[in-house]
């Protein structure tokens, strides 16, 4: 990508094959650390056409920006830190995409269903919200689930199978799992 300055404004010649993403990156989701970069590669293989999607822990608000530009509804995200939510608020703005909606909280806020959740987040986040995932999730709706580590990976699907869910796609990176569970 080449990027011309002049004045104050930034102007960025990409690919015309890419969907372009812009971001002020003040919390966790830049695009270059593994797990994103997975969810990323899902995100361009599935479809998302006329689906809704929740974020959980979404940080920037990459994986939300990158679901709604393949065609997504709307997109929920939610994450604890004050910082995170301000800046994705931001980044939503960058991207000219109102159909999203932050909230800065825990996972109990949420009551909606989803057709698609994405959680780069934490193994333990994962195992201990496990349920409320599942309560979220739609009837053959899509859990991209990334963050994990090699020793959860196990456990985690595990649990899920219990619930009924089928795995999809096991990615193993170089230090974490990622792994798409269908309901």
């Amino acid at each position: 990508m080449q990027i011309v300055e002049a004045g104050n404004f930034e102007i960025y010649n990409i690919k015309s094959n890419k969907i372009p993403i812009i971001l002020n990156c003040n919390a966790f989701g830049s695009g270059e650390h593994e797990t994103t970069k997975s969810c990323l590669d899902i995100i361009s293989s599935i479809d998302l056409y006329g689906k809704k999607v929740l974020d959980i822990g979404s940080g920037t608000g990459i994986l939300s920006f990158a679901s709604l530009k393949k065609g997504a509804d709307c997109a929920v995200c939610f994450d604890i830190s004050l910082e995170a939510c301000i800046n994705l608020k931001e980044n939503a703005n960058y991207n000219c995409l109102n159909n999203i909606y932050t909230i800065c909280s825990t996972i109990d806020a949420i009551k909606s269903n989803f057709d698609v959740i994405f959680a780069n987040i934490y193994s333990n986040i994962i195992l201990c919200n496990i349920k409320k995932i599942d309560d979220l999730l739609n009837k053959k709706g899509l859990l991209i689930a990334s963050g994990i580590n090699y020793e959860y990976n196990f456990e985690i699907r595990n649990e899920f199978t219990k619930l009924g869910y089928e795995t999809l796609k096991t990615m193993f990176l170089e230090d974490y799992v990622t792994m798409v569970l269908k309901k």
